[in-house]
């Protein structure tokens, strides 16, 4: 009993200052614990970006945008079709989606992406997206169009002369339905 009194004392007195160091910054970082993605303006312009760039390119087989947000140092992997190391060779391999026999069709998997601010002395200079999606082929005939698979990614962005660019880019994890 004497136990059971001493561990709710103990529990009483050590939760509160627990709840108490969280709300302190740790090296600056105050901010970071408390950030809300989904409220965040970088999320949604980065989501954004992420979002025009597979609908153009891979969805609509326009593959303009990819000169706009590219940097041209872009690295690809992919961890089936290996890797390419600049922005001709990446945008070459995504033109490549329309000699496929099948439309193909990405989709994001909701409430999947997240957004890291990485800085340099406080200032913003790039951040990691990390998300999820789907893959669709559409024959030309009429079979409903089917999942191929799922996969992750991620998207290193820089941050150039004030506009975001696709630095590097990260395909993994690819798997059949």
């Amino acid at each position: 009993m004497f136990r059971l009194i001493f561990l709710v004392i103990f529990l009483i007195l050590v939760i509160p200052g627990c709840k108490q160091s969280e709300q302190e910054p740790i090296h600056g970082r105050i901010d970071i614990l408390k950030n809300d993605q989904v409220d965040s303006a970088l999320y949604h312009e980065l989501k954004a970006k992420d979002s025009l760039m597979f609908e153009l390119s891979y969805n609509q087989l326009d593959f303009s945008i990819l000169n706009e947000l590219a940097t041209e140092d872009i690295e690809f992997y992919h961890d089936q079709a290996g890797a390419t190391y600049t922005k001709t060779d990446f945008i070459n391999g995504m033109k490549g989606l329309g000699n496929l026999s099948y439309k193909a069709r990405r989709e994001l998997t909701e409430g999947s992406i997240r957004v890291f601010p990485m800085y340099n002395n406080g200032e913003l200079y790039a951040a990691i997206l990390t998300g999820e999606h789907r893959f669709f082929a559409k024959e030309p005939n009429d079979k409903p169009e089917y999942l191929t698979s799922s996969a992750k990614y991620t998207t290193l962005w820089i941050l150039k002369q004030g506009e975001w660019k696709m630095s590097r880019i990260y395909s993994y994890d690819h798997r059949s339905p």
